[in-house]
């Protein structure tokens, strides 16, 4: 049975997935190269702080998002064609993002200055947050909407490339940890000034100054998507700020060595999930039972593709990590093996949640079982953590994705049975 009838539907599904496959790659494999560096450059200590502070500035990151990776993808998606209305919902999103950058930037200002443990570290805390400017400026969901991601894949590999080559160039020693930071910032800087050129230029959109009823209206539509996106973030970076703050860098270092391996077999699906999105949005409005069975058909097939993955890497596992960041990381192994199921779980929540709740309109239901979600993750890891250090941390990471595939399905049962 084919997956996909060859049509011209599918083909630009499959063009715009194929670009985000390279962008993937770029996001995959160059940091498989720097991060195994870095470890060694550093130190355990050391690679842990830089974890700690990026998971810290994750925080303002999706602050600034606010959700308009999926919401304004969505609109874009059914609006392409009306040119005014493109430019309405590009001005909102850029001037609301601006906005948050604002308040973000003294919200974490005032975090440095206060606790002593991150003014120690300020400089590195400063350049961050430029990389949390520049990510936020990055228009992403104005080519997904538009189904032109091949200008995003060549932006973030060009990025990618800047990064990857400036580690390796400038930085021999722990006392040239701020590259890291700088390099990054430059990178999406770039990418940043020629994604705003295209968008003006090439689609020639026109920045319009919204009303304020507009802002607030854009900002009140946005809002539990936002926060269903701020209770990911409570239990993901959030458990690695709580092991940082419990148990110390060092901690950081083994669980975040672990993870990164872990986030990136979880993000081979992204490509498929990213572009599907806008795709599914449009076909849901108008045949809801094509557009479950399209999603039943990728879940079924994405899930047998990486229980093969995901059982090769956890057989390698104990190599791996030897391979990767040296005898003195052997503790990450057991953090790896026990996180391998995840990234089926965020396949398969991604499918449930992203895909059906979010494009047959119920956004509070996606928050509330995030919101439980994040409930639950923060009250497991601080717990875990205090009694079991980075471990507890991990069990914790696999309860609440159990949790979160298992809520969702119960909620999109009758619409994944309906065909």
């Amino acid at each position: 049975m084919k997956l996909f009838a060859v049509n011209s539907e599918n083909r630009s599904f499959l063009v715009n997935a194929s670009f985000l496959a390279l962008m993937q790659a770029a996001n995959t494999f160059l940091p498989l190269l720097t991060l195994p560096f870095l470890v060694r450059v550093l130190g355990v200590e050391l690679f842990g702080q830089l974890a700690f502070v990026t998971a810290f500035m994750y925080y303002f990151v999706v602050l600034a998002d606010y959700g308009f990776n999926l919401t304004a993808t969505r609109d874009i998606s059914i609006h392409r064609d009306d040119g005014n209305r493109i430019n309405h919902i590009y001005s909102n999103v850029m001037v609301i993002k601006s906005l948050l950058l604002i308040v973000g930037f003294f919200c974490s200002l005032t975090c440095v200055l206060l606790v002593p443990s991150f003014f120690e570290y300020w400089p590195l805390y400063l350049a961050s947050f430029v990389v949390v400017v520049c990510q936020a400026l990055f228009p992403v969901w104005f080519f997904q909407g538009m189904e032109a991601m091949k200008y995003v894949s060549y932006l973030s590999v060009s990025a990618k490339v800047v990064l990857t080559a400036g580690v390796f160039i400038f930085i021999s020693g722990p006392e040239d940890y701020l590259w890291v930071p700088v390099l990054t910032a430059l990178g999406f800087f770039l990418s940043v000034l020629v994604a705003l050129y295209l968008i003006h230029v090439k689609y020639q959109v026109s920045f319009q100054w919204p009303p304020l009823a507009e802002i607030r209206q854009s900002l009140v539509e946005g809002w539990f998507v936002f926060l269903s996106q701020m209770k990911i973030t409570l239990f993901s970076s959030s458990n690695i700020v709580i092991l940082g703050m419990m148990v110390g860098p060092v901690a950081v270092g083994y669980y975040v060595a672990a993870e990164k391996i872990m986030r990136t077999l979880a993000l081979a699906q992204t490509p498929i999930t990213s572009a599907l999105f806008p795709l599914i949005a449009k076909k849901m409005a108008t045949d809801k039972v094509a557009a479950i069975t399209k999603l039943k058909k990728i879940a079924y097939m994405g899930s047998v593709l990486y229980l093969c993955l995901l059982g090769s890497v956890y057989f390698f596992s104990d190599s791996i990590i030897t391979l990767f960041y040296g005898e003195e990381m052997q503790a990450s192994t057991w953090v790896l093996k026990v996180m391998l199921i995840i990234p089926l779980f965020i396949f398969l929540n991604n499918i449930f949640g992203t895909q059906i709740l979010l494009n047959t309109g119920r956004e509070k239901s996606f928050f509330y079982i995030l919101l439980a979600a994040a409930v639950l993750s923060l009250v497991l890891c601080v717990t875990l953590t205090y009694f079991f250090s980075y471990q507890g941390t991990t069990i914790a990471l696999l309860v609440t994705e159990i949790f979160i595939v298992l809520a969702f399905f119960v909620l999109v049962r009758k619409d994944w049975w309906c065909v």
